[in-house]
């Protein structure tokens, strides 16, 4: 067994979505200042977006209807289950990820998408922009009818290694819709996808127990088998 971490760093500093807060750490006791007796401790004080770093949407996120589950309402299950990583790097920034794209990933792999399957799309956007100033303006992301294939297949989840699963290029979210009417998990930010491109394994992404949650941060990680 292989564990993989499909996460991001979180540090001051790190890019967020333009508007989000950002992310701020800073030391709360140091041992300097708590020291007595011959013992001492330190801690940090974090604030950060609940869609900052590596993280998950939560429907009451993009849907605003009464009901609409929040991040601690949703069943873990959806967070630990198989999974499959997609190559879509050919897709050029700023471009759709189409249902073609999706269909030629998945022939070109030998995988099957399954039933209850989250999947991640590796587009090459972290380990080629990540802390550039295209980071956050210029990447692929998921089409209506691309999100509504993965829907389909019976998908769970879909992942993407770059700050959302639309592109930037296109203001009318698409594929954040599509999510909203099928009530379907999206994980952005996500890091290097390239350990798992093309390949299955089980993937587990648990969110923190965030009361009222629009999201939560994730530690993101593929168990391969050996």
């Amino acid at each position: 067994m292989k564990i993989i971490d499909l996460s991001q760093e979180i540090y001051q500093g790190m890019p967020v979505w333009p508007g989000h807060i950002k992310t701020v750490i800073w030391d709360h006791d140091t041992h300097e200042s708590t020291a007595a007796n011959g013992y001492s401790w330190m801690s940090k004080g974090i604030m950060m977006c609940d869609h900052g770093p590596t993280h998950v949407d939560a429907i009451n996120h993009i849907d605003p209807r009464p009901g609409a589950p929040s991040i601690d309402e949703i069943p873990l299950e959806k967070f630990y289950t198989d999974g499959v990583c997609l190559d879509v790097s050919g897709v050029e920034p700023g471009k759709y990820i189409t249902k073609e794209a999706l269909q030629r990933a998945c022939e070109k792999a030998g995988l099957t998408i399954k039933k209850g399957d989250t999947v991640l799309l590796y587009t090459g956007h972290f380990p080629n922009r990540y802390n550039t100033p295209e980071w956050l303006t210029n990447y692929a992301g998921l089409d209506r009818e691309g999100t509504l294939w993965l829907c389909d297949q019976g998908v769970v989840n879909i992942g993407i290694d770059a700050p959302s699963i639309d592109t930037p290029k296109d203001r009318t979210f698409p594929a954040h819709v599509a999510c909203r009417e099928r009530s379907m998990l999206n994980m952005e930010n996500l890091g290097d996808l390239r350990p798992v491109a093309g390949k299955r394994f089980k993937f587990i992404g648990f969110p923190l127990k965030i009361r009222g949650g629009t999201g939560s941060p994730i530690r993101a990680v593929a168990i391969l088998d050996e």
